[in-house]
Parts: C-alpha cells; sequence; structure tokens
C-alpha cells in the first residue's frame, strides 16, 4: 500500500489532542514473563465446551439468522440468562430490556462516558483505578478526580468532602466510577455496609453511580456482597459486568443494566454495533449448563497462581515490598519504598524479559509513584516463580529493595 499520504491534517481537532496527549506505543517482541495485562490461562478455556454449545445454536437457529443484523441490544436469550444471574448472584432486580450487551465492558464503559460526558465534566474515581476507564475518561476530555481508598476501597467520607467542596466552587461532578468487587488495580473489596454508604452519599448529592463490577465471579474465598445497584431505590446506578474474566477476553462480550431512559440512548448510540451473534450465541448456550461448574474450576485454578505469585514475591524481596492478598481477581497490587519510582524500573525490567503494569497508568491524577501491578491469571507457576525471581533481581540490582 502506499503510504507517501499524510493524515495528519486530517485529524478530527479533538482527537488529535488526545493522541499528542499520549505517548505512541512502540512495536516490540513479547515479553517472556508478562505480568502487565490480565490474559487468562489458556487451559481454562473451554475450547471443546464452545465449539458444541455453537453447533447447538446453529442447529437450534440455523443460518437463516445469520442473514439478518442482530438485535440493537443483543442476543434476547442471553440478556434474559444476565438478567436472572443477576438476580441469583448480585441481588439485581433488572429486567432482559434493561440489559444491553457490548463489545466488553470496556464499550459499555466508553458509551456511558460518550452519553454522559462533555469535555471539561468533572468525573469522579477511585485514587487507582482501571487504566482503560482513565483512557476513556481522557478521550471525552473530562477532568478526573480520584477519591483515596482504604481497605475496602473507596472512602465515603472523603467521596461527601469531595462532592461538598467541588459545590462550593459552583462545580458539581457528572457521576462517580467504582468497581467494589476486587477492585483493578488494588484489590479492596467493598463489604455491604461500605456498599450501601457510597451509594448514600450519592443519592443525598445527586450524583450516578457508574458500578464495574467485571470481577464479582472470581471470588476465592469470603462472602459475597450484593451490588450497590441492588440497595439503589432511585435508579441512581448503572451495572456492567463481563465474560471476559469467567469465558475468554477474545470474546469480547460484556453487558451494561439501566433504567430504561438510558437503555433507550445507549440504544441509539449503540445503533449499528450490535455484539456478533456468534460469541453470543457460544457464550449463552455454554454458560446455561455449564456456568456455576465452570466459573468453581476458574477460581481455583486462579486461587493457586494467586497463592504462587505470593509466595514467589515472599522468597525473591521479603518484607521489603507490601503486596495485597486479594480474595478473588487477577492481580496483585505491590507498593515498594517510598523513593522507588516503579515507571523508571520498568525499562530495567523489561531489559530481562519481565513486564508490569506502573502504579502511574492506574494513577487518576497519572503522577509516577511507588506502586506496580502484576497479573497472575496467565502464566504457569513455573513462569510465575521464574518470572518474579528474575524482577527480584532487577529491583535488587537497581537499589529498589535495599
Amino acid at each position: 500500500m502506499n503510504m507517501s499520504f499524510d493524515y495528519t491534517d486530517s485529524i478530527a481537532k479533538g482527537v488529535s489532542s488526545f493522541l499528542n496527549s499520549r505517548s505512541p506505543s512502540k512495536p516490540s517482541a513479547p515479553p517472556e514473563f508478562d505480568f502487565a495485562i490480565a490474559h487468562l490461562d489458556p487451559d481454562s478455556i473451554p475450547l471443546e465446551a464452545l465449539h458444541e454449545a455453537l453447533g447447538k445454536a446453529l442447529s437450534d437457529y440455523g443460518g437463516k439468522d445469520l442473514a439478518f443484523y442482530p438485535h440493537a441490544q443483543g442476543f434476547p436469550a442471553l440478556r434474559e440468562f444476565v438478567a436472572n444471574k443477576l438476580k441469583k448472584s448480585r441481588g439485581m432486580d433488572v429486567t432482559p430490556d434493561q440489559i444491553v450487551l457490548t463489545s466488553g465492558s470496556g464499550q459499555a464503559i466508553g458509551l456511558f462516558t460518550q452519553l454522559f460526558c462533555d469535555p471539561g465534566d468533572i468525573l469522579i474515581t477511585e485514587e487507582f483505578t482501571y487504566s482503560g476507564t482513565l483512557t476513556i475518561m481522557d478521550r471525552f476530555g473530562a477532568n478526573i478526580v480520584g477519591i483515596p481508598l482504604d481497605e475496602q476501597g473507596m472512602r465515603p467520607d472523603l467521596l461527601e468532602q469531595t462532592i461538598v467542596d467541588l459545590h462550593g466552587q459552583g462545580k458539581s461532578p457528572k457521576f462517580i466510577y467504582t468497581i467494589p468487587t476486587f477492585q483493578n488495580p488494588v484489590g479492596t473489596d467493598m463489604g455491604p455496609g461500605r456498599r450501601q454508604e457510597i451509594l448514600a452519599v450519592a443519592q443525598k448529592h445527586g450524583v450516578p453511580i457508574y458500578e464495574d463490577d467485571c470481577y464479582a465471579d472470581l471470588r476465592f474465598s469470603g462472602d459475597s456482597s450484593p451490588a450497590i445497584s441492588s440497595y439503589d431505590d432511585q435508579g441512581m446506578t448503572l451495572y456492567s459486568g463481563s465474560f471476559s474474566k469467567i469465558l475468554a477476553p477474545g470474546v469480547r462480550l460484556g453487558w451494561l443494566a439501566a433504567p430504561p431512559d438510558v437503555v433507550s440512548h445507549i440504544n441509539q448510540l449503540h445503533y449499528g454495533l450490535p455484539t456478533a451473534q456468534f460469541s453470543a450465541w457460544a457464550t449463552y448456550y455454554y454458560l446455561r449448563d455449564h456456568m456455576e461448574s465452570h466459573i468453581e474450576e476458574l477460581c481455583n485454578i486462579f486461587k493457586g497462581k494467586r497463592d504462587t505469585m505470593l509466595g514467589a514475591i515472599g522468597e525473591a524481596m521479603g518484607s521489603r515490598v507490601v503486596s495485597s492478598q486479594p480474595d478473588g481477581g487477577l492481580f496483585l497490587w505491590l507498593r515498594m519504598r517510598d523513593d522507588v519510582n516503579t515507571t523508571t524500573l520498568l525499562a530495567k525490567a523489561r531489559e530481562r524479559g519481565v513486564t508490569y503494569a506502573t502504579g502511574q497508568s492506574f494513577s487518576a491524577n497519572r503522577v509516577e509513584n511507588n506502586y506496580l501491578r502484576l497479573a497472575f491469571g496467565h502464566q504457569t507457576h513455573q513462569e510465575i516463580r521464574e518470572g518474579i525471581g528474575v524482577l527480584g533481581s532487577v529491583f535488587e540490582e537497581n537499589g529498589a529493595l535495599s
């Protein structure tokens, strides 16, 4: 293809500004030990059963259905399945018509942000939160305000103080984004009381909540808490989840549960972009018969890998780092010595074939800091031990553990 034409001046101004604010990614060889991204264990993906499930769907629905575009909100049977799942496991009372299937939970976050955020609007998140959400919010020109966390997640007292302070400046946040269950990246898990406190603050000040609950199924131990949305009697919460974390990221399938008026607006933004029918069929036909046993098996796999990584960190770094010990999810959150810059150290780790996610990438204000996140889902137990050993050596050699 001829590459002589320069498209730079043709890029939309808003997009150009966003791109210029970010460092361009450079293609590189995959690292030997990738602890940066939460890929799943390939052996946990039920390939044969998914193949069989898709075959059943094709047999039941036939090729004729593929001649038509899917329903704007997604495969109706899967939306009914999600509604029943939310009622049973998250305490939520929603109808299939309040469910919109999306290409992963990231698209749900993007649609919601696009609908409600004008450039300059204030959006509240945890002090550290999912980097993909921060990127989406940046894309739409949001001013992001981070709220500190304690051992249960976002602090309701500081959330309220922040909203009051903003009101005192004549400003009002558009919404509160939170990951209440196995928060990414910190790993905190809100108990029922904390969830109700966060909701009470939101309702008191008229600020809606976006509840990103994509890790709720990945619980290894402890009691599950109902969703924040289950306590809401004013329609002020929107809820999203994902099949990527319990089935396979490659299926690109998540969902958004919202009040009917919001769903109507989302459908207009979502028009022409329904989820792929093959993914929806395979997911529905597999999970309707195997969901509980599959999730149980998945949690056993990830629990073992979490324990292996914690043990490897103890051997390689000892008490010179502080690690989270989450009851679920896919990550560990490490705090280094206060004067250590994990963004600077990453370049040294990459030279040795190890990557991790820096604390800066999850920081609401994007500042460099002494935190890092390690994902344990994809690597084998042996690779975890070897990779953490190499990472410990890198830290030791660069004075981060002295």
